[in-house]
């Protein structure tokens, strides 16, 4: 693991005890156990040393569902917000790119990653007028219209809602969006999916693990059957990217917003920018 993902859970750590305002003898044993954590792992993934802060902070300050008030706040704010948006893409003269780019600028709300504004309708709207620094979608349009099935993975609440968008606008008649099996930061999960009736426009499924990425040989057998079976796969979001950045298979889609340089820099792009682009069989070597 990088030295600069090193200092980012550092920062996570910070905001968890500013979020809960815990006793003093319980914030300084939380900092103590979860630095520990941090500063033993440098052999391990990133997004996995992240589950085990937050399964450590879930423990501390018992309950299962550390961000559950953002995770609705974000959810009710962009769902109530659907017509509008869904009426933006439908009168575009591109509506699957319009769709798509809404999918990848909704991928600012992520706690793990600090990156929510404080006004996210604001900022996504100023996002609408930034060009993408890679752009394969229409590589990925034309490769889902010729597969039989497809497997997006999910990232984050709020977001869902344009993910939601861009699977009715696609009209694929087998795809399944995939989830966390239990809430991690303000990653999605079945609640989150069935609370805005993604469920109506696809199959909806749990990956089988809790971790804020898709760490596949930690998931569940029929999770990892589908992934390897699925002809079109696309990974939302920098966590997903983070765990599948290594993956040596053809037809995988990143779409995502690169928010921090590391990954920025492993996807040549700075910071912030909006990204679509075709997995390149695994030579990213992170």
């Amino acid at each position: 693991m990088d030295f600069d993902c090193l200092a980012c859970h550092a920062k996570t750590v910070k905001h968890i005890v500013e979020k809960f305002k815990p006793e003093k003898n319980v914030a300084e044993a939380f900092i103590s156990e979860a630095n520990y954590i941090i500063n033993n792992s440098q052999s391990i993934s990133s997004p996995y040393a992240a589950l085990l802060v937050h399964r450590l902070a879930k423990k501390t300050f018992a309950t299962e569902n550390l961000y559950a008030e953002e995770k609705k706040e974000a959810n009710d704010l962009l769902y109530s917000q659907y017509d509008y948006w869904k009426l933006l893409v439908n009168e575009s003269q591109r509506p699957l790119h319009l769709a798509a780019k809404l999918a990848v600028i909704g991928n600012i709300i992520d706690y793990g990653a600090h990156s929510v504004p404080d006004d996210i309708v604001a900022d996504i709207k100023g996002l609408l007028k930034k060009e993408f620094a890679l752009d394969e979608r229409i590589k990925m349009f034309e490769a889902i219209k010729k597969a039989d099935s497809v497997l997006y993975l999910g990232d984050n609440a709020g977001e869902i809602v344009f993910d939601k968008l861009f699977i009715e606008t696609l009209n694929h008649p087998n795809l399944t969006f995939i989830v966390r099996d239990q809430p991690i930061i303000n990653d999605v999960t079945l609640e989150d999916a069935n609370s805005l009736g993604m469920q109506n426009v696809c199959s909806v499924m749990s990956n089988g693990h809790d971790a804020p990425s898709t760490l596949k040989e930690n998931c569940s057998d029929k999770f990892q059957e589908m992934f390897k079976k699925a002809d079109v796969i696309i990974s939302k979001g920098q966590g997903n990217y983070e765990g599948l950045l290594n993956e040596k298979r053809e037809n995988l889609y990143f779409m995502l917003m690169a928010k921090c340089d590391l990954m920025a820099n492993k996807l040549g792009v700075k910071k912030m920018d909006l990204v679509i682009t075709e997995n390149k069989i695994g030579n990213y070597e992170l």
